[in-house]
Formats: C-alpha cells, sequence, structure tokens
C-alpha cells in the first residue's frame, strides 16, 4: 500500500526518491560501455591516440569511496540510535549522495571494461599495457565507489521497530518495507 501524500507516477505507480535497483545499476553499467565503445572506437577510427588514464582517477575514486563508507557507517549509527529525530534533509543529501555514487562508478566501471578488452591482447606493448593496468585499477577503484555509495544509500533505511505504536494487531504500514529517511 502506498503512502497517500507519495507523489504518483504515470499508471498510478508512486514515484518519489528510492533506493537504487540491482537492474538500474546493471543498465549503468552497460550505459557506460556503450559510452566507452563509443569514445575508444572513435578516437581509434580517426587515428588519434587513446588517451591512458591518469592515476589520479582512480586513486580520487578509491579516497571518496572509503569517505563515503566511513559516513555510512556514523550515518546507519546515527539512525539506529536516533530513528525519526535526524533531519530528514540530511538522510535526503545522503540517499541523493550514495545514489549518484552507485551509478558513476557503475558507469565508470562499464566504461573502462570496454577500454580495457579494446587492449587488452596487446599487451606486449607498452603503451597498451599501460591502458590495461590503469583500466584495470580504475575498473577495481569504480567498484570500491559505487559499494560504497550503495552502502551510504542503504544506511538512510529507517528499520521498523518496536517503538511505533500498536493498537492490536499490526496496521498495513507495519507490514512495509524499511522506508529511506
Amino acid at each position: 500500500m502506498s503512502q497517500p501524500d507519495a507523489p504518483q507516477l504515470p499508471g498510478g505507480r508512486p514515484g518519489g526518491l528510492g533506493l537504487t535497483t540491482r537492474r538500474q545499476a546493471v543498465i549503468s553499467v552497460m550505459a557506460g560501455m556503450v559510452v566507452g565503445w563509443f569514445i575508444v572506437g572513435t578516437l581509434q577510427a580517426t587515428g588519434r591516440e587513446v588517451p591512458i588514464t591518469p592515476w589520479s582517477l582512480p586513486l580520487s575514486l578509491a579516497a571518496l569511496g572509503a569517505a563515503a563508507w566511513v559516513y555510512a557507517r556514523i550515518l546507519r549509527r546515527q539512525v539506529a540510535e536516533q530513528r525519526g529525530s535526524l533531519p530528514h534533509d540530511s538522510g535526503v543529501r545522503a540517499l541523493v549522495l550514495g545514489k549518484t555514487m552507485l551509478m558513476t562508478g557503475a558507469v565508470l566501471a562499464g566504461g573502462h571494461l570496454v577500454y580495457v578488452l579494446s587492449y587488452l591482447g596487446d599487451w606486449n606493448i607498452p603503451n597498451p599495457r599501460q591502458r590495461v593496468i590503469h583500466g584495470l585499477l580504475t575498473i577495481l577503484a569504480s567498484a570500491v565507489f559505487a559499494v560504497a555509495g550503495r552502502d551510504l544509500e542503504r544506511a538512510c533505511v529507517v528499520p521498523p521497530g518496536d517503538d511505533e505504536p500498536h493498537d492490536g494487531e499490526p496496521s498495513d504500514e507495519d507490514q512495509q518495507e524499511p522506508r529511506p529517511v
């Protein structure tokens, strides 16, 4: 049962901001693969050199992912301790940040997967080897970034608890899944 004040999408489905589904993440990886294929293919077709991914990209993604993971742990503890008294705007910001990180990490991982696969056969040549090494590290850092975003997104969920008032039998709202802050 949907909440009465929840926005409605066409077809009567409830709208609003929710947790990212596995399907959405897979579609983001596939979109990144299409964009990566287009960029690498276009550069190769025009005779231009495909740039080597700089070290700063995987290092930045890993550092931001680690920071988001720490924040997710802190936020999860705050949500568990304070329940509904946590400011909603901070929960929404964390939810949006987590969703953005998850989707961005998925797109970057997909794009760099194509980048790596394009040069995997040329492992013995120095520049393609650098592309493969840098690309693999970027895929790993993108995955860390996406997982940290997923954790941050999930930290915003308020689990159903025993502190909500009951009039005997559980209501339909008590039967629902955890809700985002």
